[in-house]
């Protein structure tokens, strides 16, 4: 073989020979005796050092050498040097594999000439691999907004990998993406939108290995304004107020503010992000020529931008709508709307007043929201309300006034009762009516009933906003009720009022279970019934009194048979004609029969 530097690779072979010289031979033989490489892989990573045994099992072997697959012999190719170790065996041969490069690959044989002069081989092929490996990648890279950036990333492995890159989710290659064969990553018009964390990903699908490597793409661009920041602010004389910019650009930007032609400088940067800044200008509105117009401007290299807001004199809050009171027996529950008016300042509260019809001084309380709930009033008092609105400047103007009178405080008076008996007979409604609940509702009624000659009560509540009534059910039969009702409100319980009720007593048909009832079925058999046994009496009548009808019919029809038959039953027919005789003797003449009766 021809010999190569040491720091590239070194192939080291130690054979051993066990009586006699090294002898190579085509035949492949050897009965039993079998040969065996360890590691059997021969993979080996790039620049590192591997050692492969070959040994013979179940014999000997007179020689063991290495052969690569061109069938020359593999020499040790560093004598002399501490790349080369020994091992001597009769049984083994050491093949050694120093500073791995791809220069090694192949397949090599271990031979083992026998006793008998056959050959036995054993092979094994050797790759050097190396994994993804990124080489010379700038971490952060950056572009011109609107240019087509490369994106540069260089992986290397062995085999070659395959790159594909990430940005929140895998690239496809489309009109404005595409990967290079060397994996460079092209965007086509890059703005703004496309900066951020990147993903190239090698990857040896061969072995399963893939590893990434995070690039930042940054894209210069010219200065803006985030659109929510407000163009108009309100304040007032002696009160301070800030006036802010928010900026997005690369590289970061220089900002100034200006009134007017008056420039106000590079004032302090109140939070700061990679691509956004956020300044603040505050004014203290001591002079009036401080309500106009202010400029924020900011410069970087790609160009300038600038943002306007106006200051405006803000105004006294609007006056507050649709004031209303809705009054119980000590509290007032006070309710209205925003003012309609936009003095451009926020409304920060509200002043509520009251005060008593005869009464000059307004009591007051300052109120966050549109309602309030006056409490510790007199009863049935009339009373005045109105309510003004606050914000940063001061007091707005009053609202129109309302006037409520609050309700006396009394429970309800005795409630009025009704009962109705329910359709199964032993289940009674009971009805609920308040006659003067004094302007505060009945909340609820309590119910007690129980059998006269009963020690124990029944108790029910209903609640007023569910029913007006309540059934009492499943009630002994032919038994006397007492009912005691009562009403209650905020202020307390009613008088009671007291009633009796009667449960019927059960009919035997409910005693003893419900009888099966007649049908209309039922109803029509027994009319055809009685009419066909109507008509077999009144048919016999006719037959014996008028010699007519449908018997007499049937016996005029069996007569004219006889005729016919009369030859061959003269017997029968006297022995008819005396019982005709015999009937006639016990009835009046029978009269002349039609032959269709």
């Amino acid at each position: 073989m021809t010999s190569r530097p040491s720091n590239f690779f070194t192939i080291r072979t130690n054979c051993v020979a066990a009586g006699g010289a090294l002898r190579r031979e085509s035949t492949v033989g050897g009965g039993s005796v079998k040969l065996t490489i360890i590691p059997p892989s021969g993979n080996v990573v790039l620049g590192e050092s591997r050692t492969f045994i070959c040994k013979v099992e179940n014999g000997e072997a007179d020689s063991i050498l290495w052969l690569v697959s061109n069938e020359d012999e593999v020499e040790d190719e560093v004598e002399g040097t501490n790349h080369i170790q020994t091992e001597v065996s009769e049984y083994q041969s050491k093949l050694e594999i120093i500073n791995a490069d791809p220069e090694v690959n192949g397949k090599y044989w271990c031979v083992a000439s026998l006793e008998n002069g056959k050959e036995q081989r054993k092979s094994i092929t050797i790759s050097v691999i190396e994994d993804p490996k990124f080489e010379n990648i700038l971490p952060i890279q950056e572009f011109e907004e609107g240019s087509d950036a490369a994106v540069l990333c260089h992986v290397v492995g062995i085999p070659d990998p395959t790159v594909s890159w990430k940005y929140h989710q895998e690239i496809v290659q489309s009109g404005r993406y595409s990967i290079l064969s060397n994996g460079t990553l092209v965007i086509k018009n890059i703005q703004a939108s496309d900066a951020g964390s990147y993903q190239c990903i090698g990857s040896i699908k061969k072995r399963s290995v893939r590893k990434s490597l995070s690039i930042t793409v940054k894209v210069k661009y010219i200065p803006t304004f985030e659109p929510s920041e407000p163009q108009v602010l309100y304040s007032w004389l002696g009160n301070p107020v800030n006036i802010s910019c928010t900026v997005r650009a690369y590289p970061e930007p220089n900002i100034t503010w200006s009134r007017k032609s008056l420039d106000l400088g590079d004032i302090g940067v109140i939070s700061k992000t990679s691509t956004e800044i956020r300044s603040v200008l505050q004014v203290r509105v001591s002079s009036p020529e401080e309500f106009s117009v202010y400029q924020c401007t900011a410069t970087n290299a790609q160009g300038s931008a600038s943002h306007t807001v106006q200051l405006r004199e803000g105004g006294f809050p609007g006056i507050p709508r649709d004031l209303s009171a809705e009054p119980r027996s000590t509290t007032v529950q006070v309710s209205f709307s925003p003012p309609g008016e936009d003095s451009g300042i926020p409304v920060l509260g509200y002043w509520l007043e009251w005060r008593q019809n005869s009464s000059w001084k307004w009591n007051r309380t300052r109120v966050n929201n549109e309602y309030y709930l006056v409490t510790g009033l007199q009863p049935y008092t009339p009373y005045q309300f109105r309510v003004s609105a606050i914000n940063g400047k001061g007091d707005g103007n009053y609202s129109d006034i309302v006037s409520a009178r609050t309700l006396s405080i009394r429970e309800p008076d005795r409630p009025s009762v009704s009962t109705r008996r329910e359709s199964t007979g032993n289940n009674i409604r009971i009805f609920f009516k308040d006659v003067e609940n004094r302007g505060s509702p009945v909340l609820r009624h309590f119910i007690r009933y129980k059998e006269v000659e009963a020690d124990e009560w029944h108790s029910v509540t209903v609640n007023n906003s569910r029913s007006d009534s309540y059934l009492l059910d499943n009630l002994n039969w032919g038994s006397v009720y007492e009912l005691e009702i009562e009403a209650e409100n905020s202020n307390g319980r009613s008088v009671t009022s007291y009633l009796n009720v009667s449960v019927p007593l059960r009919s035997p048909a409910a005693a003893v279970g419900r009888k099966p009832s007649v049908g209309t079925g039922g109803v029509v058999g027994i009319i055809l019934v009685i009419f066909v046994a109507l008509l077999v009496v009144v048919d016999v009548v006719c037959y014996r009194t008028r010699r007519c009808g449908i018997l007499m019919c049937l016996s005029t029809s069996l007569r004219e048979r006889s005729d016919v038959e009369r030859k061959g039953l003269d017997h029968e027919v006297d022995e008819l004609s005396d019982r005709t005789t015999s009937f006639t003797d016990r009835g009046p003449p029978l009269p002349t029969v039609s032959k269709h009766c």
